[in-house]
């Protein structure tokens, strides 16, 4: 494995200060377009917010695609598990596609949320929506519980219910070592993309909150969000160092 380039002093300092001025003349520049156009940007605003509200229940339809999704992943990894376990070819193959299973329906318990929140101010009433999300949740869990035990005669290691709240606790404790590292190396890409995200997030709401087309507490929710990241990964790495001592 090729080692990577070390950078000088130098060039290290030098590409954290014209990072610093391009992203200071950048919030300059939104800053002072959005104060000179405060009353177009306001009409804007309004007229995204009856779009996404005129949609209503339709917000729903990107979750049920992602289920059906799922549920054809589910479907086809169950029909390779019993050439899987005696096939060390197909062991791959069964276990990914389980995989993308319980992915696409993580991804459609987020969109599922998001449809909630837009849905509910629609013309179409609140009572549809409700009728949609509680099969979304229905159908979310089932496909979950039942990836979870199509993995488990793949794997007869794994440990955990889906639906106990030590779920992820006992799976964790029931993976092996390599497992345990691609979940760390899982989290710190989360943890680095996320890290990125928040102060680009954080400068656009503290901008936009200066010209009332936002309230503050949209800062404060994801502020706390952040905050909340920050003190879970340092008090447990804090912990952890002194388990070790």
């Amino acid at each position: 494995m090729k080692e990577a380039k070390k950078k000088s002093p130098a060039r290290i300092y030098l590409t954290f200060a014209a990072v610093l001025i391009l992203c200071a003349l950048a919030g300059g520049i939104f800053g002072y377009t959005t104060a000179s156009n405060e009353l177009s940007i306001h009409n804007l605003s309004q007229r995204i917010n009856q779009l996404l509200a005129s949609l209503g229940p339709w917000w729903f339809a990107p979750s049920f695609l992602l289920l059906a999704a799922a549920t054809w992943c589910y479907l086809r990894g169950r029909r390779l598990l019993p050439q899987a376990m005696e096939d060390d070819d197909i062991f791959p193959q069964a276990n990914l596609t389980l995989g993308w299973a319980v992915f696409l329906s993580n991804l459609a318990m987020v969109f599922t949320l998001i449809a909630m929140a837009l849905s509910y101010t629609s013309s179409w009433g609140i009572g549809c929506s409700i009728v949609l999300l509680v099969i979304q949740l229905v159908w979310i869990k089932a496909i979950q519980a039942r990836t979870i035990s199509a993995t488990k005669q793949l794997l007869p290691e794994k440990r955990g219910n889906i639906f106990d709240f030590k779920f992820q606790h006992d799976w964790y404790q029931s993976c092996d070592e390599a497992e345990r590292q691609q979940i760390g190396q899982c989290s710190y890409q989360t943890f680095k993309v996320m890290t990125l995200i928040f102060p680009i997030v954080m400068a656009v709401l503290a901008v936009l909150s200066t010209i009332d087309l936002i309230a503050p507490t949209y800062s404060l929710l994801v502020g706390g969000l952040w905050l909340v990241q920050q003190f879970v990964y340092n008090y447990t790495s804090l912990q952890m160092d002194k388990a070790r001592k």
